[in-house]
């Protein structure tokens, strides 16, 4: 990418922003790493004291620094609170941009940007993942053999039980196996259902992302017959690439524009809608504008204002609820940082859970706060991800609910993580998989 053929902004074109910080704590009420860690650097106004003595000169780059810099989880909290207005997440990609110039990125991250770049590479990993699924299968069921066994040693040997229920390594390693299943498993399976509506004319463009297309194809299937019900026709570019939004979250902005310009070019310009699923994959789009060629550009807004979460989409239309089909549960809502905050998407979601059958909804405390996966950050950062899951967990079963649903892959990764942890079963759902399972139930 030559950065001259954008509107990209470097570090020192922040500056303004980053002064106007008055230091008045305020996001120290809402930021989940600083009500994790206590630590005075993870704030905002902190980083901000930080890359003010970069932009003056004062001080480099460094290793130290740039770790700093990874504690952020780009959830847009202090935004909301900020009496200044500033975009700490802008500013914190744009620190990670420069930053990189003179360090590393780290193993682990940059081992999983490079794999994400490349769709031949999401292949094998999907492969590798199927494999995987099996031996899962096989340990997880292997392990409640072994449970079983363990209830007959009850009457034995008191003790011996008592000593292999504390293993604590061995539990770790179980609750492991259990978050990656759950994030494996499919919920539901595609199958052609007979649609109740003609067929609209719109011209739709479905973007499913990274792990719709290689970890988890459950969402993907469930919007596609749910969209397809309601006589939607849908289109999948098969050359789209990852959206890139964990790219441009590190600071690497040339893969970011690689990819931002790769999918731009699938589209076709008389498109309608691009839809997603994926709160993260949808937030990206209004930041293409910025990090493509000259050339793009107008492409680049246009589409960025075409982009629309499943949610809305389906909330702005008469859709089909059968009337005889009930869940009959209680389910609560996990606010995705990328849907609510980046593109004002929270009632929609609310609303098409409230219109099913039999179902009792039930808010959450702080059902918008970060629930700690945020892409990568879980990756580079398990302890305060997991500490930060485990708070959202905890008001997830105040609520009593038997399901949480949320629009985000990587949220469910974070709220099952919590859950687990918490050894709790509750699952984690989409809202358009709970849709797709009324439907196939209606169609028995």
């Amino acid at each position: 990418m030559n950065e001259e053929k954008t509107k990209f902004k470097n570090l020192k074109d922040y500056a303004e922003d980053v002064y106007k910080c008055t230091k008045c704590g305020l996001c120290q009420s809402v930021c989940p790493i600083y009500k994790s860690t206590g630590l005075e650097t993870t704030v905002s106004r902190g980083k901000f004291t930080l890359l003010n003595g970069i932009i003056n000169g004062k001080l480099k780059f460094n290793k130290k620094i740039a770790k700093n810099l990874e504690l952020c989880l780009g959830c847009k909290a202090c935004y909301d609170f900020c009496p200044s207005g500033i975009s700490t997440e802008e500013i914190m990609a744009a620190a990670r941009h420069e930053s990189l110039k003179t360090n590393k990125m780290g193993f682990i991250k940059g081992f999983l940007l490079d794999n994400f770049r490349s769709n031949f590479r999401l292949g094998l990993l999907k492969i590798g993942l199927n494999i995987y699924k099996f031996f899962l299968f096989v340990t997880l069921n292997f392990i409640e053999g072994l449970s079983y066994f363990r209830l007959l040693l009850k009457s034995q040997d008191g003790k011996m039980l008592n000593q292999v229920q504390h293993d604590n390594s061995s539990n770790k390693f179980i609750k492991y196996l259990t978050l990656f299943n759950s994030q494996l498993r499919e919920n539901i399976k595609y199958k052609k259902l007979k649609p109740v509506k003609p067929q609209s004319e719109l011209n739709i463009v479905y973007f499913p992302g990274c792990i719709n297309n290689y970890v988890n194809s459950s969402i993907k299937n469930s919007v596609l017959m749910v969209l397809e019900k309601n006589g939607f026709k849908v289109n999948i570019p098969k050359n789209f690439t990852c959206c890139g939004i964990a790219a441009r979250s590190a600071g690497d902005f040339q893969s970011f524009s690689e990819l931002a310009e790769n999918n731009i070019n699938q589209i076709p310009d008389n498109v309608d809608y691009i839809i997603t699923d994926c709160a993260s994959c949808g937030s990206v789009w209004k930041f293409y504008p910025d990090f493509v060629s000259q050339k793009l550009v107008n492409k680049a807004k246009l589409l960025a204002q075409k982009t629309i979460n499943v949610n809305k989409f389906l909330a702005e239309r008469e859709i089909y609820f059968p009337e005889n089909i009930k869940i009959s549960k209680k389910i609560t809502y996990h606010d995705p940082c990328h849907l609510k905050r980046f593109q004002n998407v929270f009632e929609e979601p609310r609303k098409i859970l409230n219109q099913i059958q039999g179902i009792y909804f039930k808010e959450m405390k702080d059902a918008d706060v970060c629930c700690g996966a945020a892409g990568t950050f879980c990756v580079s950062q398990p302890q305060i991800s997991k500490a930060i899951s485990s708070e959202k967990a905890q008001n997830i079963l105040d609520t009593g609910a038997d399901i949480v649903c949320t629009s985000c892959a990587g949220c469910k990764i974070g709220l099952s993580q919590g859950l687990i942890e918490k050894n709790s079963t509750i699952p984690v759902y989409h809202p358009v998989e709970l849709l797709a399972e009324l439907y196939l139930k209606d169609e028995k």
